[in-house]
């Protein structure tokens, strides 16, 4: 096969799998053609991945301690590639979950299962009966079966009761964060008060879990009943994302500053999950060891992930509910950051024939009550924010999936063959986007001079403006509205 053919044929292949694919965490819309015994074609392919792989390494500020290990995080890239490409060719519907080369995208499913997940202890494991006895029980209440008046489509994060995204690194802590984000909403919506809590004082201070190997929403609700309270996250910040815990702070843990008084376990029923979480965000317990789950980046999942009580090794905060083009799902808080799924966020599909729920998500839900009010009824959330800021133009969309402010501008990151599969958001408006680098320049001042960082009105000059370094576009789904934000220009003279 000639090189133009060759070139041809990836182009082909190009434009028919970007025109189906789009990806939330880091977009990926190529193709990469490898016929077999046609070694020119071989070549390019690898010299192409490799160059995505640095990119990638870049983005995500990835450094490997030795050749050895780059070559070993190379191979688990590739073969992640190959499941990207081969897995979004099979979408059936522009609802339906995506994967693409998140953070997680080096490592190997299994090597994955090891670092980011652990056996979430059930409600039987022998160290919580032996630890808890009898009593544990009297503050705890059971959310029945039957229905509820509840609406048909609840987002409790635009009731400004939900923390941000944050990342729990590579602690086997999910339980902790999971329960620390249900406190933080059930304070919220008592008191209107939305306060980060600490997660290190669970992983270092609760002796009935296991810190970053594992533990159990309802035993770490015992813990917080039983100390008065917890501790905010500005006063005893989260250390372990290395994988290690640390000794508790007594001067931390006695520093109460929300309390809770009991919680409830709901029925492993999708209807009593679906009413207790029109009440508050619930903590569940999930199986988030399937490759497709490792690399998602946006969609509803429907997965290869496993809804047997057995396989539960992570816990998340279901915080809503809704529907896209007659499919369900739940809106679901991770704690791997930013740089997986939908900007930390996954929508887990619901309403199936799947008993236990897809990924085992109805079989171990449970939420506190703040003892700011009594628990029976749950308070009425704070009132609606105002209506949000219109949607900015066009111009400010980046290809199908990811969008910059209406006062930026869209700059490629990474091209391929004129293609572009990696946006920036370039703080200027109608900017130049310097070629060969990261900066970009403000229209009045369009002479890149990338080396020494300045903008110059033409050639030769020595006064000028800043250059200015592009940051990630931000993600979106198809159907989700841009969320507008003026970015202010600053052009303040500079000499070189």
């Amino acid at each position: 096969m000639d090189t133009s053919k060759t070139l041809l044929t990836l182009l082909f292949l190009i434009i028919y799998v970007s025109s189906k694919i789009a990806t939330s965490s880091f977009p990926i819309e190529i193709e990469i053609s490898i016929e077999p015994n046609d070694q020119e074609t071989q070549a390019l392919s690898s010299e192409k991945v490799l160059e995505l792989f640095q990119k990638w390494k870049e983005v995500h500020g990835k450094t490997y301690k030795h050749a050895q290990e780059e070559e070993s995080r190379l191979a688990n890239f590739r073969k992640s590639l190959k499941y990207v490409l081969e897995k979004n060719s099979k979408r059936k519907s522009e609802t339906e979950h995506k994967v693409g080369l998140n953070k997680f995208a080096d490592l190997s499913n299994e090597e994955f299962r090891e670092t980011y997940l652990s056996k979430v202890k059930g409600p039987n494991s022998n160290k919580e009966l032996k630890m808890r006895g009898d009593g544990m029980k009297k503050n705890t209440t059971t959310a029945g079966l039957g229905s509820c008046d509840a609406p048909a489509s609840w987002d409790w994060r635009e009731k400004g009761v939900v923390t941000p995204i944050k990342d729990q690194g590579q602690c086997g802590s999910c339980w902790a964060f999971s329960v620390v984000g249900a406190i933080e909403s059930a304070h919220a919506l008592d008191t209107g008060e939305l306060i980060s809590l600490s997660e290190q004082e669970l992983v270092d201070c609760d002796y009935y879990d296991y810190g970053c190997n594992g533990g159990n929403m309802d035993t770490a609700f015992r813990w917080v009943i039983e100390n008065g309270g917890i501790d905010t996250e500005a006063d005893y910040p989260y250390t372990s994302a290395s994988g290690r815990g640390a000794k508790c702070i007594a001067s931390k843990k006695n520093n109460i500053v929300v309390s809770i008084d009991s919680y409830t376990d709901v029925e492993p029923d999708e209807n009593a999950l679906l009413c207790a979480v029109a009440k508050q965000p619930v903590t569940v317990g999930i199986d988030g060891s399937a490759y497709d789950f490792q690399l998602y980046t946006g969609g509803i999942y429907n997965g290869e992930c496993s809804s047997s009580p057995n396989d539960i090794d992570h816990a998340v905060l279901v915080v809503g509910y809704g529907s896209q083009d007659g499919e369900d799902y739940w809106i679901t808080k991770n704690s791997w950051g930013t740089y997986w799924g939908m900007d930390g966020w996954i929508l887990i599909k619901r309403n199936t024939s799947i008993k236990n729920g897809v990924c085992g998500i109805n079989l171990q839900p449970s939420y506190p009550h703040s003892s700011a009010s009594p628990p029976p009824s749950p308070p009425s959330p704070p009132s609606p924010p105002s209506p949000p800021p219109p949607p900015p133009s066009p111009s400010s969309k980046c290809g199908d999936s990811s969008y910059c402010a209406a006062s930026q501008t869209c700059c490629c990151i990474f091209e391929f063959y004129d293609y572009c599969i990696l946006y920036g958001c370039c703080g200027y408006s109608n900017a130049v986007c310097c070629k060969g680098s990261s900066y970009c320049c403000p229209s009045d001042y369009p002479v890149c001079d990338v080396y020494d960082g300045y903008c110059f009105k033409k050639s030769g000059d020595t006064v000028g403006v800043a250059a200015k370094k592009r940051e990630m576009a931000k993600h979106r789904m198809p159907w989700e509205k841009i969320e507008d934000t003026l970015v202010e220009e600053n052009l303040s003279l500079r000499w070189k």
